[in-house]
């Protein structure tokens, strides 16, 4: 069976049009996916499962983060899968939908013993040029994602290295998770600001939860009242 003619478990054409982004966080395996289903065009996330009755076993009927399931895909298809309207998730059962070789490769690569990789044993047929050839593009690949990352920095700073570098320092405090949203709050002050607060710690700490919105709610205690004081002064 190929992409252009896949279909539900009650037999509805699905017509991929793009698969959204993998997650690998908690949550659907795939966000933000688009793809059609009978006569319907459907926009929401996706969930793969060995089983159907994973779903029960992973308790994700009990998540909300599950509730935009559009596409439940599975190997095999052993229970129907229900919302909480009680109106059942399409299923895509892939059973029937692989070669038989290549169903035939990939377990045995599941099941070997391994001491790094599953294509290990595989590695010294390939002749030393090659992976020479593979690593040093691969180097080259990543230089080039960072260095594209920096230039479009350079440029929104109007070559303020400095500004760029305080950007930088910010998205690796959040690491791979939260490095984007700390990038956000880091591009949301002006740089001049930052540089003016430098020495005051007090300062510097109100502008960054300011920024990041946790200033917003209702004062608790005597510092939070004068760091909210502080950002609110500042925004005048």
């Amino acid at each position: 069976m190929s992409l252009k003619s896949l279909q539900t478990t009650t037999q509805e054409p699905i017509l991929l049009k793009t698969v959204g982004l993998p997650n690998v966080n908690s949550g659907p395996d795939f966000f933000n996916a688009q793809l059609s289903i009978g006569m319907q065009m459907w926009a929401g996330n996706v969930e793969i499962h060995v089983k159907s009755s994973d779903w029960y076993v992973h308790h994700h009927e009990r998540d909300t983060a599950y509730d935009s399931v559009i596409l439940h895909v599975v190997w095999e298809h052993d229970m129907e899968v229900y919302r909480k309207d009680n109106t059942p998730i399409p299923t895509l059962e892939l059973k029937n939908c692989v070669f038989p070789h290549t169903y035939k490769n990939y377990t045995t690569l599941l099941h070997q013993n391994l001491s790094w990789i599953p294509c290990e044993s595989s590695l010294k047929t390939v002749d030393e040029f090659t992976v020479n050839h593979w690593l040093e593009r691969l180097y080259f690949e990543r230089l080039e994602v960072k260095y594209s990352a920096i230039e479009t920095q350079l440029h929104d700073s109007n070559h303020n290295w400095e500004a760029v570098l305080f950007w930088q320092l910010a998205k690796n405090f959040g690491l791979k998770v939260n490095g984007d949203a700390f990038l956000s709050i880091a591009k949301s002050m002006a740089f001049s600001v930052v540089r003016k607060s430098q020495h005051s710690i007090h300062h510097l700490e109100a502008l960054f939860f300011g920024q990041a919105g946790l200033l917003e709610s209702e004062a608790q205690n005597a510092y939070i009242s004068e760091l909210k004081s502080t950002y609110d002064f500042s925004e005048t």
